[in-house]
């Protein structure tokens, strides 16, 4: 699957589309004001809260990309989920800040499968190893395809593992490693 920009103009709209780049299977657009669930000041009101979230749609199911802070400071650890239209939790991707001799935040996603997210390979084009976080074993990488392009395109190569999951990976490695 492949994660790329819409439009060189607009960066907060994405689509999800086939190996082949032929044909749209998803996508998703940042929100404009993201707010955590455990907001300390609310932008949006109780009953507007989804204005914040993130909202995908991938093979005809929309879900929401929302997070809140595990812990606060510097260095914020921070939970990404992946949640149904009912609020029914599906996945969560944890990013900690707080690792002793990391410059970059650890992404470990720790529901439905437990993968590390390593930091980039390569200078001109990003590569990133996706890891089994007991046995170390790679499971898959997301990698930017070309070294100079228009519009940000990356590439989710994650076998054995469902198409939401593996969006939602890509998803949160988009926002917290650019």
């Amino acid at each position: 699957m492949i994660l790329r920009q819409k439009s060189a103009f607009d960066g907060f709209t994405y689509e999800f589309v086939d190996e082949r780049r032929a044909t749209v299977l998803g996508g998703f657009r940042y929100a404009w004001f993201s707010q955590a669930k455990n907001a300390r000041l609310r932008i949006h009101s109780e009953k507007d809260a989804a204005k914040g979230d993130i909202h995908m749609t991938l093979n005809g199911q929309g879900w929401r990309v929302r997070h809140l802070y595990l812990s606060r400071g510097h260095l914020s650890d921070i939970r990404y989920t992946l949640e149904s239209d009912h609020d029914t939790i599906h996945a969560v991707v944890d990013v900690l800040g707080k690792s002793a001799g990391q410059r970059l935040p650890r992404i470990v996603m720790t529901q439905p499968i437990s993968v590390e997210l390593g930091t980039a390979s390569g200078w001109l084009k990003k590569s990133y190893a996706i890891t089994d976080s007991a046995t170390r074993r790679p499971m898959g990488r997301i990698r930017e395809p070309s070294a100079i392009t228009l519009k940000r395109e990356l590439v989710i190569e994650l076998p054995g593992v469902e198409p939401p999951f593996a969006a939602f990976l890509g998803i949160v490695a988009l926002i917290v490693r650019y």
